[in-house]
């Protein structure tokens, strides 16, 4: 028997959690009043009579996202002091159908009517005959919340206790009570619904990028029966977030209003330690004030943070995030070829482009080679949202080589880590260097024509790093051709520009050992440079 009962509960439980699920999204009500019935032809007395009334409200169609056609039941109990009998219990039973019609946040008016049958049965010692008949009558009332769920109302009425061949009583009737929506408290479900969102991979090399730049987007509505206001939408990555992270904030937000909220986060820099792609699990919490009660509504929606190494080209300032003078590795090297060099300068060569000259130098002394990666080249990638595989400077140097793009990459971080300034060329289906001789722009006629880019108040010198392996002077005179034959085409993309949204990072292996050509080689082809 225990276990029967046991069963039912379980059972009535889930029943009521599944009518206010999205599937049927009844609003279910517990309500209770003090009941004052004042007789216009009773019998019985003429004082009236006091009770109460309790039952269930179910609520299954809303309109206009607020307003409620109900069905109540009800059990009436009133007790009526009549003189010769005494106290005289009569009780009610009645299924009704009304509207609820919501004002504001806070008030509503509904009219009601209803049905059923009564029952009165006087005391055995009364010499008075029991009677019982159909019960019918009409109520309009008012209701102010207290929150979501809670709310107090007052109603006045007619009743009728009909028998035949007239009425036993008819009735004015008046109560106050108290309602409690089981649908918005115990088996709250969540009003703020999720109507669209759109969540783009992760590229860890843009984790900064992030805090500032939406990743994607979502959409709200919201559906509870009152403005809501103070509402805050915050999400959390567990694997690469230590907090929730803000994205939405606003004061208030009308019932049935959608709003969107931009996906930005606050990423750990343990994404780039990233060498697979992960997918994770992203929190989506909206927090608000409803009626003075704080509510939150949750999501859970998969983002899939790729490997760090991943880029699209939609953007060719992005693979700016792959240039860093602060690379370990492309630190030590650079400076290794300075100090070997810088005793060797020539008094009629700006600095800039005897140190260029001297990095290229060493890049063909140490083996790098121009390998195009068919799977990803910028040439079948360039201005679409496909990945690439872009190489950091460490890792061109451990695989002596690397596309267009990966060699760009890295002279220009070798150039920054002596503080030249670098730039990108990109120029239909290609992408090289280019680098600030140190030459102002005003300076364009006293030098060797077509062979400088003025730009950003500097000369810059266009390098085709892809003739690794050639000299510098054929790969100045190349990377001057391909910008000629470009035209319009062509563009430079100072770092300098593109740092300012697509900052450089330094992965955390990125210091590792490597066979620098001796002091005598650097030296060697230094001297052997051409610059014209």
């Amino acid at each position: 028997m225990k276990k029967f009962r046991l069963k039912k509960s379980v059972i009535l439980l889930s029943a009521l959690t599944l009518l206010n699920s999205g599937v049927f999204a009844l609003d279910l009500s517990l309500h209770l009043y003090p009941v004052f019935e004042a007789p216009f032809n009773n019998f019985l007395n003429k004082a009236g009579a006091f009770g109460g009334s309790g039952g269930l409200d179910v609520a299954p169609v809303t309109l206009r996202g607020r307003d409620k056609i109900y069905v109540a039941g009800d059990f009436t109990y009133s007790v009526y002091p009549v003189d010769i009998l005494g106290p005289q219990s009569l009780y009610d039973f009645s299924l009704g159908l009304g509207y609820s019609f919501r004002i504001n946040d806070r008030f509503a008016v509904f009219p009601e009517l209803y049905g059923g049958f009564w029952s009165f049965k006087p005391s055995e010692s009364a010499n008075a005959k029991a009677a019982s008949g159909l019960v019918f009558g009409g109520k309009i009332g008012g209701e102010f919340y207290l929150g979501p769920a809670l709310s107090i109302s007052a109603f006045g009425g007619f009743k009728s206790y009909y028998t035949k061949p007239a009425p036993f009583m008819n009735n004015f009737e008046a109560g106050v009570g108290i309602s409690y929506s089981l649908s918005r408290g115990i088996f709250a479900s969540n009003k703020i619904s999720m109507e669209k969102n759109e969540v783009e991979p992760l590229f860890p090399v843009f984790f900064s990028h992030y805090s500032d730049n939406p990743f994607g987007s979502f959409t709200f509505t919201n559906n509870e029966e009152n403005d809501i206001y103070d509402v805050e939408v915050s999400i959390l990555v567990d694997s690469f977030m230590t907090s929730p992270y803000t994205i939405y904030r606003s004061a208030r937000v009308g019932q049935g209003e959608s709003f969107e909220a931009s996906a930005c986060a606050f990423f750990n820099e343990n994404i780039l330690e990233l060498i697979q792609p992960k997918s994770s699990d992203m929190e989506i919490t909206v927090s608000y004030y409803s009626i003075g009660k704080k509510m939150t509504s949750n999501y859970s929606i998969p983002v899939t943070a790729l490997n760090r190494n991943s880029m699209t080209w939609e953007d060719d300032r992005r693979a700016a995030a792959f240039v860093s003078g602060r690379d370990a590795t492309a630190q030590r090297f650079a400076r290794l070829v300075k100090t070997a060099v810088r005793n060797n300068m020539r008094k009629d060569i700006p600095e800039n482009i005897q140190y260029a000259a001297a990095i290229f130098g060493a890049l063909k002394a140490f083996g790098i080679n121009y390998v195009v990666d068919p799977s990803s080249a910028f040439t079948d990638n360039v201005g679409t949202a496909a990945v690439d595989f872009l190489q950091f400077p460490y890792q061109t140097f451990l695989y002596h080589g690397g596309d267009c793009d990966d060699l760009t990459i890295l002279n220009c971080s070798l150039l920054e880590a002596l503080g030249i300034e670098t730039a990108f060329i990109t120029v239909p289906g290609h992408i090289y260097m280019a680098f600030d001789s140190g030459l102002p722009a005003e300076k364009i006629n006293s030098v060797r024509k077509g062979f400088y880019i003025p730009a950003e108040g500097k000369l810059w010198v266009p390098v085709e790093i892809t003739l690794s392996q050639d000299t510098f002077s054929l790969a100045w005179t190349y990377g001057s051709r391909e910008w000629k034959k470009a035209g319009d085409k062509a563009l430079l993309i100072p770092l300098k520009q593109a740092w300012a949204i697509y900052q450089p990072i330094s992965v955390p292996d990125s210091d590792v050992n490597i066979d620098i050509p001796s002091q005598e080689i650097l030296i060697k082809n230094f001297l052997e440079a051409r610059y014209y």
